[in-house]
């Protein structure tokens, strides 16, 4: 019996060595390598990344393969500087690798072999976007376009027929859509072109400081807290120059079939000055726009 004991724990023991010898045998593999040269457009393109299971909307270089007369997106090129207004044309490696103990086990890399040649211009015929159709209906939150508001005024008529045509209530009619890490926001046409898009930079607010004017369109469900959002325009996420900012209520839905409903938030804007500038003689007193996701 002793001997069959240690007989079995040797066998274990070259069994667990020799997996062990498999793994470190099998490793990480190169499983393709090319090079070849591309041209870097002048500035960056919003696009789409994969990474850690999630997608991600990011700005990408613009780039032409050689022989290539379509533009396609990449996220990055290793020791390579960019400088926005410069068209580039690089030599670069592409290498894919393969290893089963990482978390995503099989990856391409980009390398800068060469910058061959950097010139001061406008690069033609950059897409707006590369990111695809479905990522806004998958991945992405939509401002529901059916707005509420509240008006309190002399001439209620002149304000309301105002602010069910006025582009700054009605997104221009554009769909208005934010990315599932509620960083960035889009407003597209109905051929999912980007028109203009930006940041959301968000800031915790005291609920003293909501206006009273707000309570004349209280949210539905629990309010668990109160925001200020920025939604800045263009590619800076610092430039808040045109900035447009909301109040926003987060609040738990009264009706959900989760037993653990996610928190979802409501936008407010008092147009209250705006309009009693516009309307001087209506007798405005509040203007009150509120929005909520769709």
């Amino acid at each position: 019996m002793k001997t069959k004991t240690i007989i079995g724990t040797i066998m274990s023991l070259l069994l667990i060595i020799g997996l062990a010898g498999c793994e470190k045998e099998e490793g990480r593999k190169i499983t393709d390598y090319k090079e070849y040269t591309i041209t870097v457009a002048s500035e960056k393109v919003t696009g789409l990344i994969f990474s850690s299971g999630n997608n991600y909307v990011s700005d990408v270089y613009a780039i032409l393969k050689e022989h290539s007369a379509e533009w396609e997106q990449l996220a990055y090129i290793e020791g390579f500087e960019y400088e926005a207004g410069y068209e580039y044309t690089l030599r670069i490696s592409e290498t894919s690798y393969l290893d089963h103990s990482m978390g995503e086990p099989a990856w391409t890399e980009y390398n800068l072999i060469e910058t061959i040649s950097k010139e001061e211009k406008t690069s033609e015929g950059i897409p707006d976007n590369f990111t695809p159709d479905w990522f806004y209906s998958e991945y992405c939150a939509t401002v529901n376009p059916e707005f509420q508001y509240y008006i309190d005024a002399d001439d209620n008529a002149s304000v309301e027929e105002d602010i069910n045509t006025n582009p700054m209530v009605t997104f221009n009619s554009l769909n208005c859509y934010m990315d599932n890490s509620w960083t960035r926001w889009f407003l597209v046409n109905e051929k999912k072109e980007i028109e203009m898009l930006g940041f959301i930079k968000k800031v915790n607010n005291d609920s003293a400081d909501i206006p009273e004017s707000y309570k004349n369109l209280k949210p539905e469900g629990t309010i668990t807290g109160t925001m200020e959002w920025t939604f800045i325009i263009g590619k800076n996420p610092e430039n808040e120059e045109n900035a447009i900012k909301y109040d926003v209520f987060i609040c738990y839905p009264s009706k959900s079939i989760s037993a653990g409903p996610t928190p979802v938030p409501y936008f407010f804007k008092d147009f209250t000055q705006y309009y009693q500038e516009k309307y001087p003689e209506a007798g405005v007193r509040t203007v009150v726009v509120r929005y909520s996701i769709k």
